[in-house]
């Protein structure tokens, strides 16, 4: 049987078939004809108005999934810390930002001062006048960072006024590098007569503390992490998503795991929107976001209604575009909002599932970390979220690529250290361990771009990173692809 005689004999019931669907289908020994035939008749029996046949549906027919009792008797223990609030009016001109940068530097400060050494910073009015070549510590913004031939020269400002310092050295330079303009750092610095200028002698950003996790004695706890799933989009991977789901629903020969899954947390770009980034609209294959979102919650449907669903928005999603984000906008995707088991928040949120403190956040300003920091690429994304923890902020540099709200209280500041730290937003997947905060980048479900094609970004799509809640580690980095 041709492949036109496969087109040809679906279009009589008002079916067609994706080219994967007819190239897997040309390849199977059994008759063509019966499996198409059982296929329009269990998707008519359905009536989920599905008239697409995919290589999914034919390899579900060719080798069925077998139904696996999932466990029973879960106990739920989730709390929302944060990103369920109402969003305050934003700020306008230089009064705001005035106000949010005067926010950001107090709390800074407060997590400063938890700092052993914070007794002996000095505030920048009276460093300035320790000229007699003792070494002096200070602690405060790093506003400006410009390269010189074989230095930089860089300026520190705190509520006192600003300080310039010169930086030589590869040392004390490599250091400097490492840091990003707007986060607080904490300099030793030193007056040298011969130049007439404090010298840096070493710097270090304020940081997480170390922690060791307390590993729980229960029975594992598992949740999913995921982000950028990208539906309405041509190259949103479908077929892959429908195997996770059937992972989810215990589908497979690997049920321990799946059977005990809880919580799934989604990091933002639930769909591909409109108009994100130039020719977009001739990559979707829906043109409007309520039916993108509607998409979404057929599909999510399918997930098992003993999972609880945490959804956080990202710059594709309905919603404002500046950081924080309110959660997607109910006009859009009212149908999210009516399943009993989802949990619409912003961007950032934060949950705590068992006692776990889950920081999740979609990863605008990733990009501005990876284009700006050397050694960090979009291959490894855990890289750029340890900087964001060691700056204690989610998008610190003000100005930059990421659009910031201006308002009295800098929520983007991380005044509480999460257990796991999760994101998604570059479309490429890692997991690392740093001071004891488990950190993800949980990739896409969507394919290469041509937008991504010509900004040599490739995608790590169709993966599910799982963690064990009750140790806090990453049991399964799982490909469905």
């Amino acid at each position: 049987m041709l492949s036109q005689d496969i087109v040809s004999y679906l279009l009589k019931y008002d079916f067609q078939i994706t080219p994967d669907g007819i190239k897997f289908l040309m390849g199977q020994e059994k008759d063509i004809h019966i499996i198409i035939d059982k296929i329009i008749q269990e998707k008519t029996k359905n009536k989920e108005n599905d008239f697409l046949i995919s290589k999914y549906d034919i390899e579900n027919f060719i080798n069925p999934k077998k139904e696996v009792k999932l466990a029973k008797n879960m106990v739920y223990d989730f709390q929302i810390v944060s990103g369920s609030e109402s969003f305050p009016d934003q700020l306008e001109g230089i009064d705001g930002y005035h106000r949010l940068i005067n926010s950001r530097f107090g709390k800074f400060s407060r997590i400063m001062h938890e700092r052993q050494d914070s007794k002996l910073v000095r505030k920048i009015n009276v460093a300035r006048k320790n000229i007699d070549g003792k070494p002096g510590k200070i602690a405060g913004l790093l506003v400006e960072k410009n390269k010189r031939e074989k230095s930089y020269e860089i300026r520190i400002e705190d509520d006192t006024g600003f300080l310039d310092v010169i930086v030589i050295g590869k040392t004390t330079i490599s250091q400097i590098e490492g840091f990003l303009i707007d986060q607080m750092i904490i300099a030793d610095i030193v007056y040298s007569k011969n130049i007439n200028r404090f010298i840096l002698k070493g710097c270090y950003p304020l940081d997480i503390p170390i922690r060791i996790f307390d590993s729980k004695e229960n029975e594992p706890v598992y949740g999913v992490f995921l982000s950028d799933i990208h539906v309405g989009s041509k190259t949103f991977l479908e077929d892959s998503f429908k195997r996770f789901l059937d992972w989810l629903n215990g589908k497979s020969d690997d049920t321990e795991i799946a059977g005990n899954i809880q919580y799934l947390i989604v990091a933002g770009d639930i769909v591909d929107g409109i108009g994100v980034y130039p020719g977009q609209e001739e990559e979707l294959t829906e043109l409007n976001f309520t039916k993108q979102y509607d998409e979404f919650v057929r599909l999510l449907k399918q997930v098992p209604d003993h999972i609880r669903v945490f959804i956080s928005p990202g710059n594709h999603d309905a919603t404002r575009h500046a950081l924080p984000q309110p959660p997607i906008f109910k006009k859009y995707a009212a149908s999210l909002y009516d399943m009993d088991n989802v949990e619409m928040l912003g961007d950032p949120c934060y949950i705590r599932l068992h006692g776990v403190n889950i920081l999740v956040y979609h990863g605008q300003s990733l990009p501005d970390i990876i284009g700006s920091i050397p050694g960090i690429s979009f291959e490894r994304p855990a890289d750029a979220m340890k900087v964001l923890l060691k700056a204690r902020h989610l998008a610190p540099t003000h100005g930059s690529g990421t659009t910031v709200a201006l308002e009295d209280n800098d929520r983007l500041v991380i005044d509480d250290v999460p257990d796991i730290f999760h994101c998604g937003h570059v479309h490429t997947v890692q997991a690392m361990k740093y001071r004891g905060r488990l950190l993800i980048n949980s990739g896409t479900w969507q394919s290469q771009t041509q937008y991504q094609k010509r900004l040599g970004i490739v995608p790590v799509p169709a993966v599910a990173m799982v963690v064990d809640l009750s140790t806090l580690e990453m049991v399964m980095m799982k490909s469905f692809e």
